[in-house]
């Protein structure tokens, strides 16, 4: 019998994880029964040092470029399209949809930046679109997929716009034609989580981005009157304050510290040893469950966390539960095949790597008019 599957293209995903000291990468394969299979991997990804067979690769692969929290932010707003008297009783066409979208994205843009730039800790004139979408239309109180053709007044819609630092536009507009291809997709990490959950969870979804050295970002997605909304705060707490509080009461290095913290969490010590860790963490993580209550959350707080927390550390907190990121839900949920043993990540972090590959494959087929807005970012935000 002929496996028909041994002839069909299998598609390959490169995806950058830029940080803010370095980036790193990995290929994926998309076979046709599904199955994601990891090919390679870069500790440190630099365009300079790649070959030229590797760059005619290039052409045939989807890149997916994905920034750290701390250098990009998607905003997600309502906006309100109101046509002109003399046209509102004719059907809507994709030339005037178009002239609404640019109108209605200039006129809350400046709002919009600044607000990025104070996430982002830049300068508004360092602060640049580089993505943004506009989705679940409204008219008359119904959605709709697309509003063309439809005559109405006012057409309400929900605009997101993903903003990112001058360092990482000018870096990557020298690759690729942002925008132009299909082959090229930007995100933000957390965008790409939050949308992954919601094909997983019901609204509003709870995300816990941990950083190691600086403060940790939270996101909350809840419906809205028309689409979704994402709600952002910061909680002044870092991983690496577990690992100093080992580092200072046993006088040992980084690298011991986290090794110890290692075999804790693994629970591979001895009971008095435990016994001790257990004292000079808690310490540490009260000024994290400090924040949390101050945020006032509510129901599942999914945790993106290359560090575990202590194991001492009850799931229930308040009103809130403590939740590793659903990998078995991936699976089960959304039918693709992932062998964890052959990937270089704990379950739950395969999970995050693969947020920004599951997004583009399921936002490929965008609408038309996302493409156009694409294609015009340059009109926005990008001025030196």
């Amino acid at each position: 019998m002929i496996d028909f599957h041994l002839f069909q293209n299998k598609e390959k995903y490169l995806i950058l994880e830029v940080g803010e000291k370095s980036t790193s990468g990995f290929l994926l394969r998309l076979d046709p029964d599904k199955e994601i299979i990891l090919e390679k991997t870069w500790s440190n990804f630099f365009w300079t040092k790649i070959s030229r067979r590797f760059r005619r690769h290039l052409e045939k692969w989807k890149v997916i470029v994905v920034a750290n929290p701390s250098l990009a932010t998607t905003i997600v707003l309502p906006i309100k399209l109101e046509r002109e008297d003399n046209f509102a009783k004719s059907p809507l066409s994709s030339i005037e949809l178009e002239n609404l979208l640019a109108q209605a994205t200039a006129k809350v843009f400046t709002q919009v930046r600044g607000e990025a730039s104070r996430d982002l800790g830049i300068e508004e004139l360092d602060t640049i679109l580089i993505d943004n979408r506009v989705c679940n239309f409204k008219i008359d109180c119904h959605h709709v997929m697309n509003p063309v053709d439809f005559r109405a007044k006012k057409i309400d819609a929900v605009l997101e716009l993903t903003l990112t630092t001058r360092t990482i536009f000018d870096d990557w507009k020298t690759n690729f034609s942002i925008g132009e291809t299909k082959n090229f997709f930007f995100t933000e990490a957390a965008r790409a989580e939050l949308f992954l959950l919601k094909k997983l969870k019901p609204l509003p979804i709870n995300l816990l981005i941990f950083n190691s050295r600086q403060n940790s970002q939270f996101s909350k997605l809840e419906k809205a009157a028309v689409g979704e909304l994402i709600h952002r705060g910061k909680i002044k707490w870092a991983t690496n304050s577990i690992i100093n509080a080992i580092e200072q009461d046993l006088s040992v290095s980084p690298a011991v510290a986290q090794k110890l913290y290692s075999l804790y969490s693994q629970k591979k010590l001895s009971p008095r040893i435990t016994r001790h860790f257990n004292l000079i963490l808690k310490p540490a993580i009260v000024p994290f469950l400090k924040h949390l209550e101050e945020l006032k959350v509510r129901g599942a707080v999914y945790l993106d966390t290359s560090l575990p927390l202590p194991p001492f550390l009850s799931h229930k907190q308040g009103h809130a539960t403590l939740e590793n990121l659903p990998f078995d839900d991936l699976i089960n949920k959304l039918g693709f095949k992932i062998d964890s043993s052959k990937y270089p990540w704990p379950e739950n972090q395969i999970f995050k790597h693969l947020a920004p590959f599951l997004e583009f494959y399921y936002n490929n087929e965008d609408l038309a008019i996302n493409h156009w807005l694409r294609r015009r970012l340059h009109w926005l935000g990008s001025v030196r």
